[in-house]
């Protein structure tokens, strides 16, 4: 883009001249904008601001799954098999395809206008009991503005890896929580639902959402077959659906 065309005088003023003092106190309107402009041609065309390390920490509870747990121990009779893994990245891929075309109709305005639900996001407890009570029903979801549902994919990864110290002390805080179902159905929703691209931290969440998998996959044996599925299901559509290769268990595909 070129920057003197967005950045293009709105007066015509005299640029300053070689005699121009930018420390003299300006005395005319005319000296002032000279100084404005001046000082603009001293500043970069693009100012990148570093992010700060802290705001992953502040924004969620993630980044606490350890590294090492990322790593593959599972029963090779728990690892999903390519054909599984396609089946399912084109089943997710064609939902969010169907719910991309919905949200772009006049229908979907018409049922926004008559979904009417009351959630607090700053409160946790409210949101645990909804979920935890009720489906992911689409018409729902798509009525949560996007930084809620981004929210909410933070709390469910809290919740995923289990409600209070209690339980993480007795699964020795690696597995997931012990009634987990409902859990793994909000966050498969939810990422049917939210618009892309994102936020890098919340590919940060995703990325934690999958270690979590991974970590209580690991501690589950060939006879956990049932458990496994969802799982295997969020680990598969994060991977490969939201590109954190480095995390699928078939990267060839």
């Amino acid at each position: 883009m070129d920057t003197d065309v967005i950045q293009k005088l709105a007066l015509a003023v005299d640029p300053p001249d070689e005699d121009f003092d930018p420390d003299l106190q300006p005395e005319t309107g005319e000296q002032y904008l000279q100084k404005v402009m001046y000082e603009r041609k001293k500043c970069p065309s693009v100012v990148v601001v570093r992010p700060s390390s802290k705001r992953r920490l502040q924004a969620s509870g993630s980044g606490i799954v350890p590294a090492s747990s990322v790593r593959n121990r599972a029963h090779r009779m728990l690892i999903p098999t390519k054909e599984w893994e396609a089946m399912q990245i084109q089943k997710f891929a064609e939902l969010r395809d169907t719910i991309t075309g919905y949200r772009n109709s006049a229908q979907y305005q018409e049922n926004l206008q008559r979904t009417q639900i009351f959630l607090c996001f700053e409160n946790r407890k409210q949101l645990h009991e909804y979920c935890a009570n009720n489906q992911p029903f689409v018409r729902i979801l798509l009525s949560i503005p996007q930084r809620n549902l981004e929210i909410l994919l933070e709390y469910l990864f809290e919740w995923l890896q289990g409600d209070g110290e209690s339980q993480q002390e007795e699964s020795g805080g690696t597995a997931v929580a012990a009634s987990s179902e409902w859990i793994t159905q909000w966050i498969y929703a939810i990422l049917a639902c939210i618009i892309t691209p994102l936020e890098p931290y919340v590919h940060s969440v995703l990325r934690d959402i999958a270690k979590t998998c991974i970590a209580a996959r690991n501690e589950l044996t060939a006879e956990d077959e049932l458990k496994v599925l969802p799982l295997n299901l969020l680990i598969c559509i994060i991977s490969k659906n939201f590109h954190q290769l480095d995390l699928s268990d078939n990267s060839a595909l």
